[in-house]
């Protein structure tokens, strides 16, 4: 599996991303790696990203990637840093109460492994779009899959101020590439219709092959389910398909 990269920012200069008090970090040292829930240490992270300026421009000295299996290998070396994380949206939803305010973001990054990014206030961001921000790392959660294997993923916070959007360019779904061969079939489909009838045969045979490509569409397309760790479970394995 290729190991998703995210940015450390080794010094930031300018930038205001509020450092953790004493009594934060000692708050945030209790947080419990592997559960999938929201403790302490999420409110203080809350807390902190609340305060994050939109107006600050961050000015870093030349990052060095950081490994993604470094971190889940030792959350607490990495507990409360700062990151430049990047990748898809796949899926948005709202946290559960008391953080209503707070969504949970499915990403997947450019090597395709999927991270959860939890964004703190309102945004317009649509699902499918590149996204980039800067966020303090929480922890990790460890969920399972549909295959029974256990595995990691880190999460991080941040502020609805810090993330940045674009577009794909040049990325085009696969399910939309198979719509103009539906097109295509389709109007064969028509044209052979209006043949002899001893071609009919022939049109019930293209028919069959408009509903195998129809049933393609269906396969290629993915729909992520509302749990949270079903939606994770089934990013990771498309991601282990794809390398």
């Amino acid at each position: 599996m290729v190991p998703m990269h995210i940015l450390l920012l080794l010094c930031i200069f300018g930038a205001n991303f509020p450092p953790l008090e004493a009594s934060e970090a000692s708050r945030l040292a209790f947080t419990v790696d592997g559960r999938d829930s929201l403790d302490d240490g999420f409110a203080v992270l809350v807390e902190n990203v609340q305060e994050w300026s939109a107006e600050s421009e961050e000015k870093s000295s030349s990052a060095e990637p950081l490994i993604l299996s470094k971190i889940v290998d030792d959350p607490s070396a990495y507990r409360g840093e700062v990151f430049t994380v990047s990748g898809v949206l796949e899926q948005r939803s709202a946290s559960s109460p008391p953080w209503e305010f707070v969504e949970e973001w499915f990403v997947r990054d450019s090597s395709g492994v999927p991270f959860l990014l939890y964004i703190v206030g309102e945004t317009s961001v649509a699902t499918k779009m590149n996204i980039s921000a800067n966020a303090r790392f929480y922890k990790t959660i460890k969920l399972t899959s549909r295959d029974g294997k256990a595995r990691s993923f880190a999460t991080f916070v941040t502020s609805n101020l810090s993330v940045s959007t674009k577009r794909s360019v040049g990325v085009i779904p696969t399910p939309l590439l198979l719509v103009p061969v539906v097109v295509v079939g389709a109007i064969s489909v028509f044209l052979l219709s209006r043949k002899k009838a001893s071609r009919r045969l022939r049109v019930r045979d293209v028919s069959l092959h408009i509903d195998e490509v129809i049933d393609a569409v269906h396969e290629t397309s993915m729909d992520l389910p509302e749990d949270p760790a079903d939606a994770l479970a089934l990013l990771h394995e498309s991601a282990e398909e794809l390398t």
